[in-house]
């Protein structure tokens, strides 16, 4: 089989030879007694021409062989023996030619099907070898679950994460159930046949009795042994941890500015009683005596001692922080806060700002309070929009954040405390100024026809 399919792909050599044998055979056949039958020697040619030839080349090819066998034969040609004597040789010469070559084609198309087969069988078997090692030597901790919730596959971050101080125990034959028991649960709901694709949070324990908190990426399908969950788990106990000291740090920050915010108000406050005090005592210098002039002035000065004392919170660490990255940053939390409620973000800011003064995280409040109060009062507007743009003026960098609301009633009292239209605290601007002015930052509102618009001002870091 091999040898005709090694003349197949050589055609015209192969040709060559058919047509070489013809030329030989025939004058052998004329110059050799008649007593040598050499009619079946034409069926190599015939047969060479079949490996190579189609079939209108193999009847042309038969005929050939036909018409010079008849010519070199001893038979004398009539009409009555010579037509159907060439016709039974010409079906025999084509028979045979057909024949080979539907024998070749079928062992060229089982060979080519084979060779794909093996291709596809190498393919599939380096993908797997592949993704093996991959989900193997993966950070992330890779499960596999049957339908009733035993892990069937685990890699080894995955035995490393469960396992904890307990490294002899495999993780490979657990019931799901005891290492992320939210996850058994919906497992458990599934089980109807409904295709799920999701993530999760939930609490984890490892084999020693540890609870952690993990972030679970999950999906289910079938398979000819039933259905399957895979599932990919993330311990983000100590992400968990360094955000909530984060958020508490961040809490303590903004309280600290709110008091000292209030000191700075309560000193003004304190100021204007000591002028009072003083005015009354030019009116009427026996009141300075009273019992009670002397308890107030003492109270006053307790309170001024207080505000003094709280004054220093207002300083908040600034650090040279990067703006570029920052609006970056700015750019993906207002998409989220936006078009939640379909408000377009026109979005008109450079990539060449240069490092500025600030603290990241009190910049990034101060911007969350201004889109929020954007997003409220854009409510009831068609065709919302908020717009974002920046510019760079001598030392400082202006930051506008405007919108195409309402606008504001009374811009005298946006930046006093308790103050505010809605069921709040009313120190969202107060408190963002504040925040501000602790890294010498400005906060300031520019009147405009339609909508409201902020102004955030920061210092630029000097070469």
């Amino acid at each position: 089989m091999q040898t005709w399919l090694t003349l197949r792909s050589h055609p015209w050599a192969t040709t060559a030879v058919a047509v070489g044998l013809i030329c030989v055979i025939g004058p052998l056949d004329f110059v050799l007694p008649h007593g040598i039958p050499l009619l079946l020697a034409y069926l190599l040619p015939i047969a060479l021409i079949g490996t190579v030839s189609s079939r209108v080349g193999i009847l042309l090819a038969a005929s050939v062989c036909t018409a010079v066998s008849e010519a070199t034969d001893a038979y004398v040609w009539n009409v009555r023996e010579g037509i159907a004597r060439d016709l039974v040789t010409l079906i025999a010469f084509a028979a045979v030619g057909l024949y080979v070559r539907e024998f070749v084609t079928k062992q060229e198309t089982e060979r080519l099907h084979v060779q794909a087969l093996s291709d596809e069988n190498a393919a599939r078997i380096e993908a797997e070898e592949q993704l093996t090692l991959l989900i193997g030597n993966s950070a992330l901790s890779i499960l596999t679950m049957s339908d009733d919730g035993s892990v069937l596959q685990a890699n080894i971050a995955a035995q490393r994460m469960f396992s904890g101080k307990d490294e002899d125990t495999q993780i490979v034959g657990l019931k799901i159930d005891t290492l992320l028991p939210s996850l058994g649960r919906v497992m458990a709901r599934s089980a109807e046949g409904r295709n799920m694709r999701t993530m999760m949070q939930a609490q984890g324990v490892r084999f020693d009795g540890e609870p952690f908190l993990s972030e679970v990426w999950f999906s289910n399908y079938s398979t000819s042994l039933g259905r399957r969950t895979a599932a990919m788990v993330v311990d983000i106990s100590e992400e968990f941890r360094n955000r909530e000291e984060s958020v508490t740090e961040q809490l303590l920050n903004n309280s600290r500015l709110a008091v000292g915010a209030m000191a700075h108000e309560m000193r003004n406050v304190v100021g204007a009683i000591q002028l009072v005090m003083q005015s009354l005592a030019s009116d009427s210098p026996v009141f300075v005596q009273s019992t009670n002039m002397v308890a107030m002035r003492e109270l006053v000065s307790t309170l001024e001692t207080m505000a003094s004392s709280q004054l220093s919170y207002v300083k908040r660490n600034a650090a040279q922080i990067s703006l570029n990255q920052f609006l970056s940053e700015l750019y993906v939390v207002a998409r989220a806060i936006l078009s939640e409620y379909d408000i377009e973000l026109l979005w008109d800011v450079p990539q060449n700002h240069p490092s500025v003064w600030a603290d990241t995280e009190g910049l990034m409040q101060v911007f969350l309070n201004l889109l929020r109060n954007s997003r409220s009062a854009l409510l009831h507007t068609t065709n919302a929009r908020v717009r974002i743009q920046s510019r760079v003026v001598e030392d400082r960098v202006e930051i506008t954040c405007s919108d195409n609301g309402p606008g504001v009633a009374d811009p005298a009292k946006l930046f006093r405390p308790f103050q505010s239209s809605r069921p709040v605290t009313g120190l969202g601007l107060y408190l963002s100024r504040a925040i501000l002015n602790s890294f010498r930052g400005e906060l300031r509102f520019v009147p405009k026809e339609e909508g409201a618009e902020f102004v955030v001002e920061l210092e630029v870091v000097q070469a």
